[in-house]
């Protein structure tokens, strides 16, 4: 064959589906394998939690800042007549205003990791599925629906062998003298 390779699964799953078997034909990207994994679907869930939970957080920081400034711009212009505000509850309303402000820059870092964390799982759920990397003929199978598969080298964690038929490769050896 002109390409052969042999797919390993890309994550620790069962063996949901195998569509095809020895001698099936496919295209590129046809999808060969779906794997479930409970614990994966778990993460997920865990991480779509912890985002929405640091969007709760960074909301919530939000509107304290809010209430922290109108609180601040209040002060300040009762500041403007003299006596009303004692120039330390004023700097004290300015510090809140920046505590807030922090406050809020670090809730929004948490959304970000929460959200990147969220997409690694994602990514990783999207490994479940093993696709054919070129369209060739399926040579052989080495799983059935229920078994346990993950990733490995070699023929242990093997889930099917592809090779690309359509256009083939000759190899002759050739003695040196007929050169």
């Amino acid at each position: 064959p002109f390409q052969r390779a042999t797919l390993h699964a890309r994550a620790n799953g069962y063996v949901e589906q195998v569509l095809v078997d020895r001698g099936s034909a496919v295209q590129q990207g046809q999808l060969l394998v779906s794997l479930t994994a409970p614990e994966l679907t778990a993460e997920t869930a865990e991480a779509e939690s912890r985002a929405e939970m640091a969007d709760a957080a960074r909301a919530e920081a939000e509107a304290r800042l809010a209430g922290t400034e109108a609180t601040f711009e209040r002060l300040k212009k009762a500041a403007q007549t003299p006596g009303a505000i004692a120039g330390n509850e004023l700097i004290q309303a300015e510090k809140a205003v920046e505590a807030a402000r922090a406050s809020v820059r670090s809730a929004e870092s948490a959304v970000r990791a929460a959200k990147a964390s969220l997409q690694a799982t994602k990514q990783s759920e999207a490994y479940l599925k093993v696709t054919a990397p070129f369209a060739g003929l399926i040579t052989e199978r080495y799983v059935h629906p229920g078994a346990l598969v993950g990733p490995g080298n070699g023929s242990s964690g093997a889930l099917l062998d592809l090779e690309q038929i359509s256009r083939l490769r000759v190899v002759v050896p050739i003695p040196e003298t007929e050169v």
